[in-house]
């Protein structure tokens, strides 16, 4: 008898419902999990997976992916014989991570091919039209590779190239397709998508964290803290959705390496990355201390950032994230404020009136199997291609929209902006929200702001002092509420 997936993976109603009205776009997670496609990424595994393994023949569709990556990705110890069989045969067909560069001073496009070490590979532009993504940071996938003689300098040439990620996602179906799902159902397969278990995860409020840390992919120049214990995933999510992420863990930032090197003129992690994270803050230490840390005060406020004579604009938006003692689902009772984790570079009041959030990670449950994803959901390639292609939305306008508490400022409203329009983004993409629906995310991220302001009034009590930031709906009920129980 034929063993389908679903036999080894039982599916939910809802994972059956993405299956039929996502199609290729999605990937049963625990399947991809426990495939071992040795060096690949995760991304690239969902992929091969969505695309090649049937739901009755995957026993052996599995086998036959990895027996062709067995076969065609070759290790480093040999390389040499790779290159060997190239001059011997003239023509090789290997799995790599090929990225090209334009040359315009020559003419010429180069492709860098790891497994040869070869970074000057010629490239003829039909492939670039066909595979754009070789040129924005590379792609995985077979590529046939020729060797010839006659050029000394450059003997080799990229002849074909069958990528193994998606390339430029519709965004117009992505948002139509979510008209087929209620609000509760799209959020489960966004949770699942991002690799968590959506019954692991039932309430609003756990979702609503979770969705916090995607915020960074889906909305340009936003900057995030989230403090909290140990083991509860707080860079797993933004790590494996999307290679545009680039994760500082803890070590030594400089000016050269964040900003733009003056000695190559080459742009540093901010200009070229869509996401920040600088994991295990508490141990960063940001060489040449006043220069970093000004720069990057400048850049969380204008997203513009100036070495020398050189001035850049970039998206990037920014995570702090870090540890943080607890005592049952509290932070410790020993913190005078919940910044005090961070180094003494950064515990500065301005820098942290440019937090547009912070995220209250002891509210988040401890990574556990059972809140790994195990069914449906998009084929993480694609999933964070097109949250870092909605960052092009803006729904802003609605969330101004709501009337809010008086005597927020400027910094404060652009933060409730942003915040909610990201979550916007996640949850309505087609901008199908209702009314209530909209003051609830507002509400949320509402509440992200005052938490930064808080800490603020702690820091700098003189120049900070106690607001309200909230919908007029919401503190207008809670006062009714004051006043009833009084």
């Amino acid at each position: 008898m034929t063993v389908s997936v679903y036999d080894e993976h039982p599916l939910t109603d809802l994972d059956r419902k993405a299956l039929a009205v996502l199609g290729e776009q999605v990937v049963v997670k625990s399947l991809a999990g426990s495939a071992v496609f040795h060096r690949l990424p995760r991304y690239v595994t969902e992929y091969l997976i969505a695309k090649y393994v049937k739901p009755d023949t995957w026993q052996a569709d599995l086998a036959k992916i990895q027996g062709t990556i067995k076969t065609l990705l070759p290790d480093q110890e040999h390389r040499e014989l790779l290159k060997e069989k190239l001059l011997t045969a003239g023509e090789v067909t290997l799995i790599d991570n090929v990225e090209v560069k334009v040359d315009l001073r020559s003419g010429q496009r180069w492709a860098n091919v790891p497994a040869l070490g070869d970074s000057n590979v010629r490239v003829p532009g039909s492939l670039t039209e066909q595979c754009p993504g070789l040129l924005l940071g590379g792609l995985w996938g077979t590529a046939r590779i020729k060797y010839s003689p006659a050029d000394d300098r450059s003997p080799n040439e990229l002849l074909a190239f069958t990528p193994f990620q998606v390339g430029p996602p519709d965004v117009a179906a992505f948002k139509a397709k979510r008209k087929e799902f209620t609000t509760d159902e799209w959020a489960g397969v966004m949770l699942q998508s991002a690799g968590y278990a959506a019954a692991a995860f039932p309430d609003r409020r756990s979702r609503m964290l979770l969705f916090a840390r995607m915020l960074p992919l889906v909305e340009r120049n936003v900057n995030l803290i989230e403090l909290g214990p140990r083991q509860t995933g707080k860079t797993y999510l933004l790590r494996n959705l999307s290679p545009r992420v680039f994760t500082v863990s803890g070590g030594k930032t400089t000016p050269a390496n964040l900003f733009v090197n003056l000695n190559t003129k080459r742009v540093g992690i901010l200009g070229t990355r869509k996401v920040v994270v600088f994991d295990e803050i508490a141990h960063t230490v940001f060489g040449d201390g006043d220069e970093t840390v000004s720069t990057l005060k400048d850049f969380m406020e204008s997203g513009q950032f100036s070495r020398g004579a050189l001035s850049f604009a970039a998206d990037a938006s920014l995570v702090f994230s870090g540890n943080l003692d607890v005592v049952g689902d509290q932070p410790h009772p020993r913190y005078k404020h919940l910044l005090e984790p961070l180094p003494e570079a950064i515990l500065d009041s301005a820098f942290h009136d440019r937090m547009h959030g912070y995220i209250p990670g002891w509210e988040v449950p401890k990574v556990t199997p059972a809140s790994i994803a195990s069914g449906v959901g998009f084929v993480i390639d694609y999933f964070g291609e097109v949250l870092a292609r909605l960052r092009d939305d803006q729904f802003a306008d609605a969330v101004r929209s709501v009337p809010m508490h008086p005597g927020m400022t400027r910094r404060d409203q652009v933060s409730v902006e942003r915040v909610g329009s990201g979550l916007l983004k996640i949850l309505h993409p087609d901008g199908g929200w209702t009314p209530e629906e909209l003051l609830q995310t507002v509400t949320f991220a509402a509440e992200l702001r005052q938490r930064v302001h808080e800490q603020l009034c702690v820091l700098a009590p003189g120049e900070f002092k106690p607001r309200m930031m909230a919908p007029l709906a919401v503190t207008e009920h809670a006062a009714r509420d004051l006043k009833a129980k009084a």
